[in-house]
């Protein structure tokens, strides 16, 4: 059984997983070498797998997008830390289906 997994209760039965919704946070950031590992420490310290992680950069700037599935106070908290970090000049967290508004519009 993975970490993930919460274990069953004693009658058997499932315990209740917390309702989990897809977000995505767009980061820009200072072009530093090791920006990229220090973005993606938090989801780990929250036990959090991002689904995709698409970066570029260009002369001035390090874009980063960072789809997850979470409980919404841990994307929240995840977006918040990221936003206070050192070299992040703005983190923008938005649901899929903001996301998905967004682009058809």
């Amino acid at each position: 059984m993975s970490s993930r997994e919460p274990a069953a209760h004693r009658d058997g039965s499932s315990p209740v997983r917390p309702q989990q919704s897809s977000f995505r946070l767009a980061v820009a950031a200072e072009p530093e070498t090791n920006l990229l590992l220090r973005l993606l420490e938090p989801f780990v310290i929250h036990d959090v797998l991002p689904s995709r992680v698409d970066c570029r950069t260009d002369e001035d700037t390090l874009s980063v997008t960072i789809a997850f599935a979470a409980e919404e106070a841990v994307a929240v908290r995840l977006g918040q830390r990221l936003g206070v970090m050192v070299g992040v000049r703005t983190a923008d967290l938005t649901t899929a289906e903001q996301t998905a508004q967004m682009r058809a519009a």
